[in-house]
């Protein structure tokens, strides 16, 4: 029962009771909770969900009748005060088409929204819930792009389900209310993989993300994305320098080896992140992210992609133990390296070689690591692969990988001497090349800034030859190669220390360098020969 009151010459509706509050039907109790929506409320809302035995007392010009009231998608006060409209259905029971139905809502706020799927036979004996915080379903697909909520319901059996949907302001922090109902009929189920839990609310940037410093215009939309042949190279945009953590979630695999499937680069405008995805099926990519230099603030949810990939990827994944941030950006910037060769984080390379150089304009003590998975371990040590080289402000790290497979190019630096090394950023690289890459001589501490090394490139000799030495050591008054004779190099008209020494039979040559005529000679690099 309602009222309809006279004030002022003028008909309202209202209803006292269900302004009043609600009945708890799991405790059989009455609870308190005073709704102005149902005092004086709208014909047009009001018919939502009374309809009079009389119908001049709908109060609407164009009275709707029984069978399109009963029709109607039931609609809670919340409904209204949130400014929603209901764009589709028009009518609360859904038949499913090839096993799925859609229904949207738009608003003239900001929403955040989620869903809650239920059998009808489950429905039945739990009570219903007037609040939910969060979706706990994979069998629906929330988006919500400009103001406007779609969800893909996908039912996975036959049968009825009741659907609720959920919402609040986008920025309040009190629990999403219910805000309207649905019946969805499904004579049989679509066959699909199965859809990993979201239990982030929507898909695709979140409600409140922009704040958070991403740009709406710049990230993927919101539909599923195709993963290419295993990979996807997935670019966002932000208004301002973020700290980004992502993580990838498929129903089958371990979270320790899909932590092996993510690299992240992160710039100043952007965030890049590599997926791999090693098995079929439909993965769940969530994106974290706080203010780049607010080390003390938590990082929240911005954005979380469903990838589909129908072809698993198949590249070795990702070495173990990648920082963060993979590639030139925010960080590097920051330290005052630039100008890098190799932009990105991925670096490839058939002929198992490559130099990455970039400026270190604030002349930074540099360290290199060179890894990859275990149980990989080259014939050399993995250090013996890396070389570096450091010309005015420009630096060149070179590396000869030992055979075929994906390994991490870790770059550190520190700007004080005893001070610890910093990560800066990572590089993985990609050999496809059979052939194992010779490794470098090992170097030691007088090897230092302005040191070229012309010849030999490599750092394992063949016994019983003569081999060419050419080297630029600045500052240096005498060079030699010290094995089973030392033998001095000579200085050309291009400041290049040169000359032939005989390998012999031992089992490693030197190269030290004085900066004085008469002074210590200090070992700079160090040759292995071959043995038989």
């Amino acid at each position: 029962m309602w009222n309809a009151v006279l004030l002022g010459g003028q008909w309202f509706l209202m209803d006292a009771c269900w302004g009043a509050g609600r009945v708890d039907m799991e405790h059989k109790s009455f609870v308190k909770k005073f709704d102005d929506f149902y005092f004086l409320t709208d014909p047009e809302d009001f018919v939502e969900s009374h309809y009079p035995d009389k119908e001049e007392w709908q109060l609407l010009d164009q009275p709707i009748s029984r069978e399109e009231f009963e029709m109607r998608v039931f609609k809670t006060s919340t409904f209204f005060s949130l400014g929603l409209k209901l764009i589709q259905p028009q009518h609360f029971y859904m038949l499913t088409d090839d096993g799925e139905v859609n229904l949207s809502i738009s608003s003239s706020r900001s929403v955040t929204y989620t869903y809650e799927i239920t059998p009808r036979h489950d429905f039945l004996h739990r009570g219903a819930a007037e609040q939910k915080e969060t979706s706990g379903s994979s069998w629906g697909l929330l988006t919500i792009s400009h103001r406007t909520m779609r969800l893909q319901i996908l039912p996975p059996t036959q049968g009825t389900y009741d659907v609720r949907v959920y919402a609040r302001p986008e920025l309040a922090s009190t629990p999403l209310s219910w805000v309207c109902s649905f019946t969805v009929e499904c004579p049989a189920p679509r066959a699909m993989e199965e859809i990993p839990e979201n239990p982030f609310l929507s898909w695709g940037l979140q409600a409140g993300s922009e704040a958070l410093g991403m740009t709406p215009g710049g990230s993927p939309g919101t539909q599923v994305l195709e993963v290419e042949e295993g990979e996807l190279e997935l670019t966002m945009k932000t208004s301002r320098s973020l700290m980004a953590l992502c993580e990838l979630v498929h129903p089958g695999l371990e979270p320790a080896l899909t932590k092996r499937c993510l690299a992240t680069q992160i710039r100043p405008d952007g965030l890049t992140v590599h997926a791999l995805c090693p098995s079929r099926g439909f993965y769940r990519l969530s994106v974290f992210v706080r203010d780049y230099d607010k080390s003390e603030v938590r990082f929240q949810n911005a954005a979380n992609f469903l990838l589909h990939c129908k072809v698993a990827a198949q590249v070795e994944l990702f070495p173990p133990g990648l920082g963060s941030e993979c590639g030139p950006g925010t960080r590097t910037l920051k330290a005052g390296l630039s100008k890098f060769s190799h932009t990105g984080a991925l670096v490839s390379t058939q002929q198992g070689k490559c130099n990455v150089t970039f400026h270190n304009q604030q002349d930074l003590e540099l360290h290199t690591v060179l890894g990859r998975a275990e149980g990989q371990a080259p014939a050399v040590r993995l250090e013996r692969h890396l070389f570096i080289a450091f010309t005015d402000s420009k630096v060149t790290v070179s590396t000869s990988l030992p055979g075929p497979g994906v390994y991490r190019l870790g770059l550190y630096a520190r700007n004080a001497p005893g001070a610890d090394f910093n990560p800066m950023c990572d590089f993985v690289l990609r050999s496809s090349c059979e052939q194992p890459g010779p490794p470098f001589p090992s170097t030691y501490t007088a090897w230092g800034k302005g040191c070229v090394l012309f010849e030999p490139r490599v750092g394992l000799l063949e016994p019983a030859a003569w081999v060419r030495f050419r080297v630029r050591v600045p500052g240096a008054k005498k060079v030699s190669v010290v094995g089973e004779e030392r033998v001095a190099l000579k200085m050309n008209k291009s400041r290049v220390w040169e000359g032939d020494v005989f390998t012999g039979g031992v089992r490693q040559v030197q190269l030290a360098a004085s900066s004085e005529d008469d002074g210590a000679m200090a070992v700079m690099l160090a040759f292995d020969i071959r043995q038989e």
